[in-house]
């Protein structure tokens, strides 16, 4: 089994839009314009990839929601 290292501070991206996010800086420093060439999906099994460094990425998205209470 590969092991999953977090790199989120290592990258660059944009906006997600459903399941692709667009990459702006992959971990290598190869960088695209928005939308520009490489796209990485939330599907881990598929993982997306890098033309430049040839590693695999894939991502999660996580909203929490907060009260205030005063």
């Amino acid at each position: 089994m590969a092991d999953v290292i977090d790199v989120t501070d290592m990258v660059d991206f944009g906006n997600p839009d459903d399941e692709c996010l667009p990459m702006t800086k992959c971990v290598c420093g190869h960088t695209w314009e928005m939308w520009g060439g490489f796209m990485i999906s939330i599907y881990k099994n598929n993982a997306s990839e890098c033309p430049n460094c040839h590693r695999k990425l894939y991502f999660r998205q996580a909203i929490r929601v907060y009260q205030i209470e005063e």
